[in-house]
């Protein structure tokens, strides 16, 4: 089952529902909802539901780190996260999301129905370098995930280095 990322705004809150297995090309429709809401000017909750993905990529983990960590740092609240499947909460658990989720099991509900969130056309060159980002977060969330992804951060910047590192440089990985 390919994925697929759904999107509802309910007053001042949003839901966000990735679907079957989320992957680096779900990527650019992340980024650009993390683009939205780092523009909202006002946000109550931010839930993201986890109860039909199948499986997530580091890639993907990584944006939704990212939307976490942009909750907390420009509307002070840490987001929600519900997960439906054992596999995957032991996937965020490995991840530290504890740190900037509320994780909680979910509960079966009436289906809402939601629009998917699409990106607009987007180069090999953009995509590497939101992948790049992506893995920069989770390497910021602890020293083990900073250990697991150190040598792909640092292969991805070697092939971004046309475009200048602005944060978060692998050079200070250990080998």
């Amino acid at each position: 089952m390919t994925g697929k990322i759904l999107h509802k705004v309910v007053g001042a809150s949003h839901v966000l529902k990735p679907v079957g297995d989320v992957r680096v090309t779900q990527g650019p429709s992340l980024n650009r909802f993390l683009g939205q809401l780092a523009e909202t000017d006002i946000l109550k909750s931010v839930v993201v539901d986890l109860s039909e993905a199948r499986a997530l990529d580091s890639t993907a983990l990584g944006f939704l780190a990212r939307i976490a960590i942009t909750t907390e740092s420009q509307f002070g609240f840490k987001p929600t996260l519900l997960f439906g499947h054992e596999d995957i909460h032991r996937v965020l658990d490995s991840m530290g999301f504890e740190q900037i989720f509320l994780i909680l099991q979910s509960q079966r509900t009436d289906e809402v129905e939601m629009a998917e969130l699409v990106a607009e056309q987007f180069s090999e060159t953009a995509l590497r370098s939101q992948v790049l980002e992506a893995h920069k977060t989770l390497m910021d969330l602890n020293h083990r995930n900073h250990d697991q992804f150190c040598d792909l951060v640092t292969a991805l910047e070697s092939e971004c280095l046309a475009e200048p590192v602005k944060e978060h440089p692998a050079k200070d990985c250990v080998a």
